[in-house]
């Protein structure tokens, strides 16, 4: 019976890959988001940092010859530097770039970036990225890049196509000034697209990067976060996926950040591991993030009181447990789950949306991993987010909730009864989402024909909550699926005196299919 209903009712046309959900609309979204907080694909310079200017010695830095020039105006600025910039004297030169460097930092805008393309300064600023005799200029001249990288992708590309990226690879064994200040404009490149980034990684960044982590404990706080940011934007993007060669390469150095006490480098580590294990993008990545053996301490990160990292670890582990039945065993395995109760009672909304979301796909695995989140008791929390959360977070506790009760064995289909998970189902019924309401109506069929001797119990408390006569109701929903799933729900259960009856599956059911003549469908698509 227990093995003939999972077959019948997960595996025939619900398989893991419907219940199990990836982030694709989430994904796509954050991906199209130029400045998104969480993810910062790219990041602009702002005018001054403590310690980024270089000392011109008795005590003034770069800011002053800038002031002299005045910022009256972009054009006014642009046409005055006309001549300074291709100078053959060393401070008339540097002045020219620090009035661009100090425009393109206050007036951070790709109109402003666009001006200093049409004056033609873009092909004279990848120059001085070789000037080794002069660190300044260098400086002054990628941190100008910097800021332009952060515009358009046609802006991003006019710095590619002027041949900079290898003098900025080179800038990365440079100085610590030198290196930051590279390493920040390529990340801004390699975030733009997946042709950036591998043209990045082609041009060989991986050995000085790596190179960088080899350095500490010499390497600065904010030298390693770029490190592990630019880390994050070669991984990022899956169609295609970056280089496994490349993936390889940057895994162990993953494993060592990942361990790091500062926020931001395991916030990007995080970052970077969700998306190689994004299940829309190379198996083979998957695999590589597994043999590596930094599951264990992705895992760890669930600890973590910062929403920064928890947010991206959680990421990481759903996106292992939408794999196979074998990877979610690994999350298991790790002991994730010991975590989930403190993250669902997180203040953090975010937090509970992604650890219900994570726990969505472990419910729709096997019995044994069911059962396992059974007995680590968060059906009960699951329901009281449902109850108390945002509507974003609801809508991903219905789904784990929906999904326990569709993959369950009977006894575990009794504790799920036991712990008030049938008033949930009838409240997802009305549900403003209806990839929700379906998976509800999937969950109560799964219910109905696994209850044997229980049905008439149970259709006694479905009438008590209110189902049938919502079941009614949605037989006239605008989704016509959901009402054809509700009007074949009444018929096969509801529709008679003789319903105590028809308890179980309908003898022969397995045969129906949807939109074919000559029986009721056993299953429901949920897209």
């Amino acid at each position: 019976m227990a093995e003939g209903r999972m077959r019948q009712f997960k595996h025939k046309g619900k398989d893991e890959a419907e219940l199990r959900r990836k982030r694709t609309e989430e994904m796509v979204e954050l991906r199209k988001t130029k400045r998104n907080d969480a993810l910062a694909k790219r990041r602009q310079v702002p005018e001054l940092e403590d310690g980024d200017a270089f000392d011109l010695g008795g005590g003034d830095d770069l800011q002053s010859p800038a002031h002299s020039l005045g910022i009256p105006s972009t054009s006014n600025v642009l046409t005055s530097v006309s001549k300074g910039i291709v100078s053959g004297d060393f401070n008339t030169q540097l002045n020219a770039v620090v009035a661009i460097r100090r425009l393109l930092s206050t007036n951070n805008r790709s109109s402003t970036y666009e001006e200093v393309l049409k004056y033609g300064y873009l092909p004279i600023l990848v120059q001085l990225l070789e000037r080794n005799d002069q660190p300044m200029l260098q400086y002054e001249a990628a941190w100008c890049l910097t800021n332009i990288a952060s515009g358009t992708s046609d802006q991003t590309m006019a710095i590619v196509n002027n041949g900079a990226i290898g003098p900025l690879i080179t800038l990365i064994g440079a100085t610590p000034h030198l290196s930051t200040q590279a390493l920040w404009t390529l990340g801004n490149i390699a975030g733009d697209s997946t042709m950036l980034r591998d043209f990045v990684i082609n041009s060989g960044i991986l050995v000085p990067l790596v190179g960088c982590v080899s350095a500490s404990p010499a390497i600065s706080l904010r030298h390693l976060r770029l490190v592990s940011w630019v880390m994050s934007n070669l991984c990022r993007y899956n169609q295609p996926s970056p280089p496994v060669d490349a993936v390889l390469a940057l895994l162990p150095v993953m494993m060592v950040l990942i361990c790091h006490e500062d926020v931001e480098v395991c916030k990007d580590v995080c970052w970077s591991l969700s998306f190689l294990s994004d299940g829309h993008g190379d198996d083979m990545l998957v695999k590589a993030v597994i043999e590596s053996g930094i599951v264990h301490r992705l895992v760890q990160m669930l600890a973590k009181e910062s929403s920064a990292i928890l947010v991206p670890a959680l990421r990481a582990v759903g996106n292992l447990a939408t794999g196979t039945e074998a990877q979610t065993q690994l999350v298991l395995d790790n002991g994730a789950l010991a975590f989930f109760p403190k993250l669902l009672e997180s203040r953090e909304e975010r937090v509970k949306k992604e650890a219900s979301w994570a726990l969505s796909n472990i419910t729709a695995g096997t019995p044994a991993q069911i059962e396992a989140v059974a007995k680590a008791h968060l059906l009960p929390i699951l329901i009281q987010v449902f109850d108390k959360s945002e509507f974003v977070t609801r809508r991903e506790a219905a789904w784990a909730i929906a999904n326990f009760a569709i993959a369950g064995l009977p006894q575990q289909l009794e504790y799920f009864l036991a712990g008030g998970g049938l008033p949930v189902l009838c409240d997802l019924l009305v549900f403003r989402d209806n990839q929700v309401v379906k998976v509800a109506l999937n969950a109560i069929l799964a219910i109905l024909r696994g209850s044997g001797e229980l049905f008439e119990q149970l259709a006694n408390a479905f009438e008590e909550c209110g189902a049938i006569v919502i079941l009614e109701q949605l037989q006239q929903h605008e989704n016509s699926a959901i009402a054809d799933m509700a009007a074949a729900m009444i018929d096969e259960f509801f529709s008679g005196d003789d319903v105590v009856e028809q308890m179980g599956p309908v003898a022969g059911a397995a045969q129906y299919e949807f939109g074919l003549a000559g029986g009721l469908p056993t299953d429901f698509p949920i897209s």
